[in-house]
């Protein structure tokens, strides 16, 4: 699953429902706000020092989701 951190899950605002890791491919293949992720070796989700929610492949690149779109459960 997406869930790699031990610290928080994310989940989606709209079902509550965890973001598995094939949804990270289709995220990265389709949504326009994540151009530019490599969509075959998605990393997960992490929080920046800011508290801004970022999807990261294992390349780097970064993106941030659009506001209300997940929500972070932290544990």
């Amino acid at each position: 699953m997406a869930d790699k951190s031990a610290g928080f899950k994310v989940v989606w605002a709209a079902t509550g429902a965890p973001v598995t890791d094939a949804e990270l491919a289709e995220i990265a293949l389709h949504e326009p706000w994540a151009k530019g992720l490599f969509y075959c070796d998605m990393e997960g989700f992490a929080v920046d020092p800011d508290g801004t929610l970022i999807l990261l492949d294992e390349c780097g690149r970064y993106r941030e989701p659009p506001t209300g779109l997940f929500k972070v459960i932290w544990r």
